[in-house]
């Protein structure tokens, strides 16, 4: 595990968006993906609650990656069931799952150098078949290119951004689809520590406007400082769940990021 704990987030959460009756926003049950014979995910079951910042940690090769791109539509599903806000999106093409609700961000920023930031947001506010004036005052490219910290930059290329920049386009392009829940793909990897700081604030900022977020994250001062709950995945399969101090204290957590010898 990387970095030391750091203060928890504010005690009080943003506005809850539309959830299931038991306040889960997406739930999975009995997830199972595979490669060949390979299971990524084995019967992987779990909740993500509405209105919280959610963590989803693992060592390399636990089945982060593979959940956010199965729960997004873009793996296909062996077994088991997806529902966001109680509707069931088990095998939904993506664009029907962000019409439905939910966005993402990559790891590897995938935004054409040729166009500009303006471009780049104009293209989900179009077809995303979302109501763009959900989230009060993000209801035009402009406007969310300002509360992302690209205002200055609305004109420039894509390919003339900096990384932080592109982080941050990353995120304005998710907010665009007006989602209910934003997973984030390690939105701090490449970062300073100056510039990981300014995008964990865009986070909250955004959390603020009632958008329930998951974060992929292997930076665990991340996760203490932003996260109300935290998911652990191991080969596949859940290993445990809870308040970030408590998991990230447990014994079998400790040992499936450091091995049995040095987790005591």
């Amino acid at each position: 595990m990387r970095d030391t704990a750091s203060p928890g987030p504010a005690e009080q959460l943003a506005r809850t968006p539309a959830a299931t009756s038991n306040g889960a926003i997406l739930a999975v049950e009995d997830l199972t993906v595979a490669f060949g014979g390979l299971k990524a995910l084995d019967g992987v079951s779990l909740s993500i609650a509405a209105g919280e910042i959610t963590g989803l940690i693992g060592p390399n090769g636990s089945g982060k990656s593979t959940l956010v791109n199965t729960v997004s539509g873009q793996l296909p599903v062996r077994g088991g069931r997806i529902r966001l806000r109680g509707g069931d999106v088990t095998g939904r093409r993506p664009d029907r799952i962000v019409r439905a609700g939910m966005a993402r961000t990559y790891q590897i920023p995938r935004v054409p150098p040729t166009l500009t930031v303006e471009e780049v947001l104009s293209v989900p506010l179009l077809y995303a078949g979302r109501d763009r004036h959900r989230l009060p005052g993000l209801g035009d490219a402009a406007s969310i290119a300002a509360f992302c910290g690209l205002g200055p930059l609305f004109r420039r290329f894509c390919g003339d951004l900096s990384v932080t920049d592109l982080r941050r386009l990353e995120i304005a392009r998710a907010l665009a689809c007006a989602p209910d829940l934003l997973l984030l793909d390690e939105a701090m990897a490449g970062l300073s520590h100056e510039d990981s700081v300014q995008v964990m604030g865009l986070i909250r900022n955004v959390h603020e406007q009632g958008i329930s977020i998951v974060i992929i994250e292997h930076l665990m001062r991340v996760i203490t400082s932003l996260c109300h709950r935290v998911v652990v995945l191991n080969n596949g399969r859940l290993l445990a769940e809870g308040a970030p101090a408590t998991v990230l204290a447990d014994q079998a957590v400790r040992e499936a990021y450091l091995g049995k010898g040095f987790a005591s």
